[in-house]
């Protein structure tokens, strides 16, 4: 999926680029899937390319169906990759959407014996403008990665390949940053491509978000321990607690429509099957997707929540992931793994809407 062009241009890696790659591959467990990455550097032209070559083979004799956007056959929709530099982390700096459930059609089939392969330039989603060593590898840990039919919960699944490394030494010359347009003061919204019946409804939707947050914020501050808590974040436990009370300060602060809050610009010209992305290193910029004009405009997956959702995703806010979507996927994981629901875009959405009511 393609959501516009990013912010930088990583320019010329001066001096020395060597590349070593290790060939190995890992499986995941039950489905027999395996994942292989090679990343060939681009020449020191005017604009420095690392390019990773992925590929999924199906060894087994069954078909295999995997969730699309888990691997970059639109592009890179997810994290998908593990960056490193010089053994620390390299933001991933590529969209953060929320999309409905996954239906079948989401999954992408591999039948036996078959294989798919992709060239990805990592530059789109990932901030290579350092010099070091670079490792990189293909690695998923996702809920719902493979499709089983009839299972009773989406399991977590992982699949990753081996490891690639790059060392690029020498002087990094300064990223080719695009300037975003001036945000709108605090508390008010701009509009980007929005007709004027649009306007009305991201106007509403930012009033009603607002409300949603700071009755969150309100029952996080009274220390409840309710259903309401448990079925979006499962068991109390005072430091995951403290996590979601301090991420729901940072939305209500963020989605009030007074002079404390951010001025948040909403651009409607993106056409894509998603109710809104953003890019988390880019407050306060919502992108809306076509999903959204579906929705109503509160309840659950609303217009108003869908912000609630998309502004998590900041870093300077929650810094929330997509680790499921839809209420019954968020549910389950609650209760199966209620550290990865704490940091879960569409948990804090969830509960926010509060709907159907609970306690």
């Amino acid at each position: 999926m393609q959501h516009g062009k990013h912010a930088f241009t990583a320019l010329a890696l001066a001096l020395f680029v060597s590349l070593l790659v290790i060939g190995a591959v890992v499986a995941a467990p039950r489905e027999g899937v395996t994942a292989s990455l090679s990343v060939a550097q681009g020449g020191l032209q005017s604009s420095q390319k690392i390019l990773a070559t992925v590929t999924l083979s199906n060894p087994t004799g069954n078909t295999v169906r995997i969730l699309r956007w888990f691997t970059p056959a639109a592009g890179l929709e997810e994290p998908i990759f593990r960056v490193t530099l010089d053994g620390k982390p390299v933001p991933y700096v590529g969209a953060r959407s929320k999309r409905p459930a996954a239906t079948s059609s989401d999954y992408l089939s591999l039948g036996p014996g078959e294989s798919v392969t992709w060239v990805v330039d990592l530059g789109d989603s990932y901030d290579l403008s350092g010099t070091g060593q670079y490792e990189i590898a293909y690695s998923v840990a996702a809920h719902g990665l493979f499709d089983r039919k009839g299972a009773a919960a989406p399991s977590r699944d992982v699949l990753a390949s081996g490891t690639a490394r790059v060392k690029a030494a020498g002087s990094v010359a300064n990223l080719k940053v695009v300037t975003p347009p001036a945000p709108p003061p605090p508390g008010t919204n701009s509009y980007t491509a929005c007709t004027t019946t649009q306007q009305a409804q991201l106007a509403a939707a930012r009033s009603a978000a607002s409300t949603y947050a700071s009755g969150a914020a309100s029952y996080l501050n009274a220390a409840t321990q309710t259903a309401r808590y448990t079925t979006w974040f499962g068991v109390y436990d005072a430091t995951r607690y403290s996590t979601v009370r301090t991420h729901f300060g940072s939305i209500s602060q963020a989605m009030a429509t007074t002079s404390t809050g951010a001025g948040i610009s909403f651009d409607c010209s993106s056409k894509q099957n998603v109710y809104a992305y953003v890019y988390s290193n880019k407050p306060y910029q919502i992108y809306l997707g076509k999903v959204y004009w579906t929705a109503p405009a509160t309840g659950t997956d609303s217009r108003a929540g869908t912000l609630i959702h998309e502004i998590s995703h900041f870093t300077v806010v929650a810094g929330t992931a997509d680790v499921v979507y839809g209420q019954t996927g968020a549910k389950n994981l609650a209760v199966t793994d209620p550290a990865s629901a704490v940091r879960n875009a569409d948990s804090h959405e969830y509960f926010a809407e509060n709907t159907p009511t609970l306690p």
